[in-house]
């Protein structure tokens, strides 16, 4: 008998090993992840950057965790979003160019593993609340089908805040339980309700009905503060009526101001019931905030859409009470959308390389405050607008042109105005982004920088090798909301 157990406690013992090849924590050791996507937010969009902006909730994460100084998505929010789930760049998926229309077959691979696919291996429960606009006509497309647990949200990329109402006159507002048919439902009930508050709403459900004992994983994705520009009155007037910039900056603010509300409402949940101090929080936006719907991106140049520092520089702050011990503090590494895959799954105890990605783990250089393990990235390659960018240390590449609308927008503290920027570009622009984070000064003719220059174009061109063409699949006319009782639904492309 004796034999027998110490073989028994032996064959544990390798079990352990074994383990912890692979996650060197227990169960109950695992952070909670809260991811928080913003929509469409500004780099000047915050408190902590603009007095008039209204965000204590977002600035008290700032003040008291990790503030991203260069952190990076791409242009506009499908490939970002892309990116970070997958960790690998849009351009060899072939979703460099833009967003996801409705009615096209399109989608992030349903070959690659995600995320929250991986997080699940872990033993994490897996949620996911907001805007998702990463392809929807097959089921397979669908949250639920790409490792989360659940979905309540909106599909596509934009939509009526009160009506729900995206192209077509669809009612874009789901609830997804799983895999099955009858797991698909339209949220009907919530027509009318501003979609800030429901998907607050449904996170701090999901955290009161969570067993916490088991990791979880929730991403919220606000839908705010992208446009159209809708929000309850009383954010304008009660928060906003001091911005007099114009309407659109009032509004803007104001939307941030219900957005921030929300987030408040949100961590206070996971203080009452108990998460806190074992979680990991992080808050990102998409990309740059758009210049035309009030956004503002100062001091940086462009807007989204572009990959001016403006369209592509973000937001980004991690907060965490443990796993966080000498915060706050600002870290300036270089961070792409792409690193947040592996960084996320090194944070939540996964030890072993992930295959098949771009992006590298960033967890350890952040926690102590040391250097990047990133020193270069591409902002994008575009083979349809035929313009491109590649960072590579403090230096940055634009090829042909960076986009528009180009220039500097609503300044804040009081700052003047920047001049506009020349109408003409040159083939190649060249910017010390270190020393120079506005763009302010192109150095493509400066001598001295003739070798970093011809290096950088090397690089961008090997980098052009790899690239997918971008896809667009027809329209797919059956989808449309008429053909399904006024609603957006899923699976009008499944064979």
């Amino acid at each position: 008998m004796a034999t027998q157990q110490r073989h028994v406690s032996l064959g544990l013992a390798l079990l352990v090993v074994c383990s912890c090849l692979h996650v060197c924590v227990s169960a109950d050791s695992r952070p909670h992840i809260l991811l928080i996507f913003a929509d469409d937010l500004g780099w000047g969009d915050v408190g902590f950057r603009d007095p008039d902006m209204v965000t204590p909730h977002i600035d008290r994460l700032a003040r008291e965790g990790v503030n991203m100084g260069s952190s990076y998505m791409q242009q506009v929010c499908t490939p970002s979003r892309a990116a970070f789930l997958t960790g690998k760049y849009p351009f060899k998926m072939g979703l460099q160019h833009s967003v996801f229309s409705a009615l096209r077959n399109n989608s992030m691979p349903t070959d690659v593993s995600i995320l929250p696919e991986h997080l699940k291996e872990l033993g994490y429960a897996t949620h996911y609340v907001g805007k998702w606009h990463l392809g929807f006509c097959s089921k397979k497309m669908t949250p639920t089908y790409r490792g989360f647990d659940s979905f309540y949200g909106m599909y596509n990329g934009k939509g009526g805040y009160f009506d729900h109402l995206s192209k077509w006159k669809g009612y874009d507002m789901h609830e997804d339980k799983g895999k099955r048919p009858e797991d698909y439902t339209i949220a009907w009930k919530d027509q009318g309700v501003y979609s800030t508050n429901l998907f607050t709403d449904k996170t701090v459900q999901i955290l009161r009905e969570h067993d916490k004992t088991t990791p979880v994983f929730i991403t919220l994705s606000y839908q705010a503060v992208h446009g159209p520009l809708e929000v309850p009155e009383h954010y304008v007037t009660n928060h906003c009526s001091h911005v007099t910039v114009d309407k659109k900056r009032k509004l803007h603010c104001a939307m941030t101001a219900a957005m921030d509300e929300g987030i408040g409402n949100v961590t206070s949940a996971l203080d009452t019931l108990g998460y806190s101090d074992n979680l990991i929080t992080l808050f990102v936006s998409d990309n740059g905030g758009p210049i035309k719907e009030g956004s503002s991106n100062w001091p940086l140049r462009g807007s989204k859409i572009t990959l001016w520092e403006g369209g592509t520089r973000v937001v980004s702050i991690l907060h965490s009470k443990k796993h966080l011990p000498d915060a706050p503090y600002q870290w300036d590494g270089l961070m792409h959308a792409i690193d947040w895959y592996p960084t996320l799954m090194k944070a939540a105890g996964y030890n072993q390389p992930i295959t098949g990605i771009d992006g590298v783990d960033n967890w350890q250089p952040i926690v102590s405050q040391g250097a990047s393990k990133r020193t270069e990235f591409v902002y994008n390659i575009d083979d349809v607008k035929k313009f491109s960018a590649l960072r590579d240390g403090k230096y940055k590449l634009i090829a042909n042109k960076a986009g528009s609308p180009d220039g500097w927008f609503y300044p804040s503290c009081g700052a003047p105005p920047k001049p506009d920027p020349p109408r003409k570009y040159p083939k190649f622009m060249l910017f010390d982004i270190e020393g120079d984070p506005s763009e302010e000064t192109d150095l493509s003719k400066d001598r001295r920088l003739r070798k970093t220059l011809r290096a950088m174009k090397r690089k961008l061109k090997a980098y052009k090798r790899q690239v997918v063409p971008s896809r667009e699949a027809p329209k797919v006319p059956s989808g449309k909301p008429k053909n399904h009782g006024g609603a957006w639904v899923s699976g009008w492309c499944d064979a």
